[in-house]
């Protein structure tokens, strides 16, 4: 199962390190960011599943690149959580009126920030009992992370599951070696594109005639063809 992954935007070194460290071992995949313009970009990216954003944060603040993100329709559901030092109501009000999820004022406990983490990702990423994916007669079942072909089950290894789902997920669409690389394994591990070659080239195999499927676009990228 792909990790949860979360995108830090904060100029202070040690809070950066500090959440990076809670969320780690929580089992989530975390991006950290010192200013917003880096942050921004990295959203667009890696469209993670929660961003927590430091309202003081250099370059256009932290209000700023919520309402930003907010008017952006590939990042407009993502959950937001505000960091800031104040306590001030105004403060609070103005980050809620730009888009925020919710608010956390510094210090904070590790507790209460995973609380609200978990609650966020339960209200806006409660996915229905059985989720079924599915491309012809390829068909994913999320919940049981299996995959069949005209009904039969094909094994994969895991990191060729992650990259088939995330492939039906993204159908049509050109993934770069880079976003492949941070979503299925992560910026910390080291994984050169060969090694994605490598994964995409036994997933083909693994997928029969339907491997033909997943396209190689020279100098861009990779992408499924339904």
């Amino acid at each position: 199962m792909i990790a949860k992954k979360i995108l830090i935007v904060d100029d202070e070194e040690s809070i950066c390190s500090l959440l990076e460290d809670v969320l780690e071992e929580e089992g989530y995949f975390v991006i950290t960011c010192q200013n917003t313009d880096d942050g921004y970009a990295r959203i667009m990216k890696s469209l993670p599943d929660v961003v927590i954003l430091d309202v003081k944060v250099p370059r256009v603040g932290g209000l700023e690149l919520c309402r930003l993100l907010r008017e952006n329709a590939q990042t407009k559901d993502i959950p937001i959580i505000m960091l800031t030092v104040q306590s001030s109501e105004t403060d609070k009000v103005i980050g809620l009126e730009v888009g925020a999820d919710d608010y956390i004022v510094k210090p904070f406990s590790s507790k209460e920030l995973l609380a609200r983490i978990n609650s966020l990702l339960r209200r806006v990423h409660r996915k229905p009992e059985s989720e079924i994916l599915k491309s012809g007669v390829l068909e994913i079942n999320v919940t049981s992370q299996s995959v069949t072909i005209n009904k039969k089950t094909i094994e994969l290894r895991p990191k060729e599951y992650d990259l088939l789902l995330l492939f039906l997920r993204k159908q049509n669409v050109v993934l770069d070696r880079s976003y492949i690389l941070e979503n299925i394994f992560g910026y910390k591990v080291p994984v050169n594109t060969r090694t994605i070659d490598t994964h995409i080239k036994n997933l083909r195999r693994n997928l029969g005639p339907f491997g033909k499927k997943i396209k190689t676009v020279f100098g861009r990228g990779f992408k499924f063809a339904p």
